[in-house]
């Protein structure tokens, strides 16, 4: 049997984790002549949960996107996958910013067929009945490949994704950080006034029913400005020039435009604390 340190890594819950590993014990009861069905079975719950712990259904039922297609009111396989890879961005926006959309639907379309190919082992039939222990073990590992593949074809896709929007907002990257206040330093020194902005880093950490959100960090250089107005214009006061390192996140509310003018930084997080250790900032 193949190892799957990939898959566990990826499994979201202890309790996705747990079904794994009571599936691979049911598939090793060989006294249990449906071991293979049961096996096969409990796989299909899992993949079940996790699109469902990847994709809740407030959060689909809340994108723009989507529409009620099942009388009952359930989500469907393939809403939770598109959730699961673009959470509430609009397909025609993907497909306005470059995205290959003929390839995201094939692939969406490639993961329903994934979880489909499994019930032709959970519905009991003589062909799968009480099979050899070198049938059981074929079979098995392809049920096994089958998991692995949808779990890491949404995670590697979703990658892709993120990876793309990412390379949409550079440039916004500055201009974003920079009108914002830096609420630390402003216990470093009456005043200050921000030189410019230094972005290291950002990266797209989440996409949901409403928001992207973007991790950012980098350095800022401030002027640190000590003194009264009037001592100011008479010499007496101080000015520092000074740099910080910075963590920040962007949420920008999707729309269908993105980078989307409307955007909020949050979570704002200067360290400040090389000044007061007497460290070098700079």
């Amino acid at each position: 049997m193949p190892r799957f340190d990939k898959l566990k890594k990826i499994l979201t819950s202890k309790f996705e984790l747990d079904l794994l590993d009571a599936a691979l014990e049911n598939l090793n009861d060989l006294s249990n002549k449906l071991r293979l069905n049961n096996f096969a079975y409990s796989v299909r719950e899992l993949t079940r949960h996790f699109l469902n712990s990847i994709s809740p259904d407030d959060n689909v039922k809340g994108c723009t996107w989507f529409k009620a297609e099942l009388p009952d009111g359930k989500l469907t396989r393939r809403q939770r996958i598109k959730y699961a890879i673009y959470g509430g961005i609009e397909e025609s926006t993907l497909e306005e910013l470059g995205f290959n959309i003929e390839e995201l639907n094939a692939t969406i379309s490639l993961l329903v067929g994934t979880i489909d190919s499994l019930s032709k082992f959970t519905h009991i039939t003589p062909e799968i009945f009480n099979l050899k222990d070198t049938d059981i073990e074929q079979k098995a590992e392809e049920i096994l490949k089958t998991l692995d593949k949808f779990v890491e074809t949404i995670e590697s896709y979703r990658t892709k994704l993120v990876d793309f929007l990412d390379g949409l907002i550079e440039e916004h990257m500055d201009e974003s950080v920079a009108s914002n206040a830096f609420i630390n330093l402003d216990t470093l020194a009456p005043h200050y006034s921000l030189n410019y902005c230094d972005v290291s880093g950002y990266h797209i950490s989440e996409i949901n029913d409403q928001e992207i959100i973007v991790d950012v960090e980098g350095r800022i250089h401030v002027t640190l400005e000590y003194g009264s107005s009037s001592d100011r214009r008479e010499g007496d006061g101080v000015d520092l020039k000074e740099s910080f390192k910075f963590k920040t996140q962007i949420k920008y509310f999707i729309s269908s435009e993105f980078p989307s003018d409307d955007f909020e930084v949050i979570d704002y997080d200067v360290d400040t604390s090389p000044w007061y250790e007497g460290d070098n900032i700079e």
